[in-house]
């Protein structure tokens, strides 16, 4: 006879008890439980999640902070095909959707997926890291993009929506404290300013934590985190038909929480290796600062039906760090420093048509311009080799290097959204855009050596080593969607897809020791066929949404890490193909008035089909990379998860809530994925969070604990070379932590 397994057997019997016990209470309310309604702004209009034709995924704003989310990487739990690891601490998550994104860490690269905050474009990969605090929520848009958003992208879009100011005041603040010396302080307070014509928000942050790591050459901590941030909120009703909302915002971050650059290997003439777990030793102080102002203007003006919205804004991004180049206690490689600032304008016009007619349409414009300075440089002080003899300073080596440039960018584009009714059941959309894009380069490219040990440094003799290179390029595309959707009944709606998506090309700054790798990189193209099925059952207690798709993806730009006299470079290159197959389910359903539940299951299969990489100045071909995987591309990735409340006769309530999430092997590199180099990928591992929280009989007041990474499983987010074979650099997840928060609305 079948025997139950007994943890299974204690959750049916849970489900049934639950479920009886309040069938009773429907039958005496005479009212079902159900799902909340989800409204989005995917594609500029207000929808229901359940009625827009694409795959994407909502994160709702309201307890992210109190829930133990931190950044980016952790709302990804339940969107499928999706993930935002932070190996380079919060400040740069490296968004991928769909086994589509970037490894390259220069500072002029272009995220395949797009980062907006409130509709504006952030092009500087450092500055889609901001604190989760004071939201509606979070859209993460699946797919190519560019028909109905500003700048065109071939993985995705992420839409991070504040919460606005209304006429109402209202608020909250919240106090946390967890592992590590974890301080957290956030906040906010809105309403009126003047009755029905000016309202106001401000929102507050501040988190401080100590580091996970420890450097034992001086003792301290490693990755501490020191975030501080501000948002200011106007709305004014100049009149019936216009409205105006000005938002002002910074934050500054020093010290980011990253996880440290941890090195495998024996390295060096006395076999030196790091120490056990999480611990490091480098004799150069690690520092990072973020800084990120701006400001935009959003003006809606009804036009009768229609509505013309205009968003102008301006960014200024600033990121700067020093550490230790060879991530050892020796000085061997010396230090590194980075210096990148960014200035951004922006400004897109929009005109909708009205939103109830048969056909329904938006058009836009969008202008973007930034100015990048950027400067690397590294510096290696004269010493001992690492067994006390001798010098460090070896005759011809580059003793001191600063690659610098300034990098401008232009973009102008066109674009259109239209939708038809041919019934009250079959539509069909279709989306069409022009974008041109130009690029500026001015680099120069100083590199010393000495002589003689200790002796004056001086510039390297070979050619290119030196001096200064500019280039420009313009590129011009059209890209374009089409999807016609079918309304089988109220429950069930199916959509197909095809999407063409561009990711505009640029410059390789990646030069390991000559000018002459200043290599201009092609735009990459994308072509995307999608089928999902969007539907509510039982009365809107379950909502099931499945997608599979296919992507035929050419010129893709891919980073290759290489490691020369020391220095680890990060060069772009492109030209290669792959093929993607996915599909991907998303459930949530509410069984009960107290029962909660959510699924995401993704599958990805990810192959570059043709991918030799070829040297840019002789044409040889150096590596055949081709039947490898995607970077970061798991081919299965389960996440379940649920809560449970459970009312109190004293008043109020708890909830406990749990999730674990299963993810499937993935790599780090693109050419580097046999067995001899096992230390630059991740095998499978799973990880569980849970959390309880108590809310007042008026949930104006709640008190929320939660514990992370329950297992204290130890997985890599990030894994390089350092060196010949054998030599890497790793980078672990966050270990388990521990929190308390306590937060008062009103």
């Amino acid at each position: 006879m079948h025997k139950i397994n007994p943890i299974t057997k204690g959750l049916w019997l849970a489900l049934l008890v639950a479920g009886g016990t309040h069938a009773a209470e429907e039958d005496t309310a005479k009212t079902e439980p159900s799902l909340k309604t989800v409204t989005v702004t995917a594609q500029h209009r207000e929808e229901t999640l359940q009625e827009v034709p694409v795959a994407v995924s909502a994160v709702q704003g309201t307890t992210l902070v109190a829930d133990g989310v931190r950044n980016m990487g952790d709302i990804t739990t339940f969107i499928p095909n999706a993930s935002a690891k932070n190996p380079d601490g919060d400040g740069r998550p490296r968004w991928y959707i769909r086994g589509l994104g970037t490894g390259d860490t220069g500072a002029a690269t272009v995220y395949p997926v797009g980062i907006y905050a409130d509709d504006v474009y952030l092009n500087a990969p450092i500055a889609g890291g901001g604190p989760l605090w004071d939201l509606e929520r979070i859209e993460i848009l699946r797919g190519p993009q560019g028909t109905l958003y500003g700048k065109n992208t071939t993985a995705g879009a992420v839409n991070i929506i504040s919460k606005k100011p209304t006429f109402d005041t209202d608020g909250f603040g919240t106090i946390g404290f967890g592992s590590k010396n974890e301080r957290i302080l956030s906040g906010a307070l809105g309403g009126a300013l003047v009755d029905e014509k000016l309202a106001a928000r401000i929102s507050l942050y501040s988190e401080e934590r100590d580091g996970f790591q420890k450097n034992l050459v001086d003792d301290h901590t490693y990755g501490d985190v020191n975030k501080k941030a501000v948002r200011l909120q106007f709305f004014a009703q100049l009149n019936d038909d216009l409205d105006a909302l000005w938002k002002i915002h910074a934050r500054e971050f020093k010290g980011d929480g990253a996880n440290g650059a941890l090195t495998l290997g024996r390295y060096y003439n006395v076999g030196y290796q790091r120490p056990l777990g999480r611990n490091i030793a480098l004799n150069v102080k690690d520092d990072s600062k973020l800084d990120h102002d701006g400001t935009s203007l959003t003006l809606n003006w009804h036009l009768g039906d229609y509505t013309l919205t205009s968003i102008t804004a301006y960014d200024y991004i600033r990121g700067q760090s020093s550490g230790d180049a060879d991530y050892t206690p020796y000085e061997v490689n010396g230090t590194s420093t980075a210096d990148n600032k960014y200035t951004q304008y922006s400004q897109e016009i929009r005109l909708a048509s009205p939103q109830q007619e048969t056909l329904r349409w938006l058009a836009g414009a969008h202008y973007f311009h930034e100015d990048l300075d950027s400067s690397a440089g590294r510096f290696i002080q004269p010493g001992p080799t690492p067994n006390g003899t001798g010098s460090n300073q070896i005759n011809g080596a580059t003793d001191f290097r600063d690659l610098s440039y300034d990098h401008k960018t232009d973009s102008y584009a066109l674009f259109g959204n239209l939708t038809y009714d041919f019934t009250d059941n079959f539509s069909v959309t279709g989306g069409l855009r022009w974008t041109q894009e130009k690029k500026d380069i001015d680099l120069n490219l100083a590199q010393l050596t000495r002589a003689t040990a200790n002796g004056p440094l001086i510039p390297l003799a070979a050619a290119g080593s030196n001096g200064n290179r500019q280039e420009n390029k313009t590129w011009e595309a059209w890209t374009y969607d089409l999807t016609p959707e079918y309304r089988i009944n109220d429950n069930v709606r199916v959509f197909l897809r095809y999407a063409h998506g561009f990711r505009s090309g640029g410059f390789n700054t990646g030069l390991s020791t000559s000018l002459s790798q200043l290599t201009t990189v092609d735009p990459e193209q994308l072509d995307a066929y999608e089928f999902g099925v969007k539907s509510e059952w039982f009365n809107h207690r379950l909502t099931a949404n499945a997608n599979i798709f296919y992507y035929d993806y050419s010129d893709i730009q891919v980073n290759l890490l290489t490691v020369n006299n020391g220095v680890l470079t990060t060069a772009l290159t492109n030209g290669a193909k792959g093929k993607v197959k996915g599909a991907e389910l998303e459930l949530e359903g509410q069984p009960t008035d107290y029962l909660h539940l959510r699924a995401a299951v993704s599958f990805l299969d990810t192959e570059y089909t043709d991918f030799k990489n070829t040297n840019p100045t002789t044409g040889a071909v150096t590596g055949d990379y081709s039947g490898n995987s995607f970077v970061r591309s798991p081919r299965n990735v389960v996440s379940l998860g649920g809560d449970y409340t459970f009312p109190l006769e004293i008043g109020g309530k708890l909830v406990a809530g749990a999730d674990v999430s299963f993810r499937d092997k993935e790599y780090f590199l693109a050419d580097r994925q046999s067995s001899a180099d096992k230390d630059l990928s991740q095998a499978h591992y799973t990880l569980a969070n849970s959390r309880l929280t108590w809310y007042s009989a008026d949930e104006k007041l709640s008190v929320t604990g939660f514990v992370n990474n329950l297992t204290d499983r130890r997985y890599q987010v990030h894994g390089r070379p350092n060196g010949g074979l054998g030599q890497y650099v790793i980078t672990y997840g966050d270990p388990r932590t521990v929190g308390l928060s306590v937060t008062s609305r009103f």
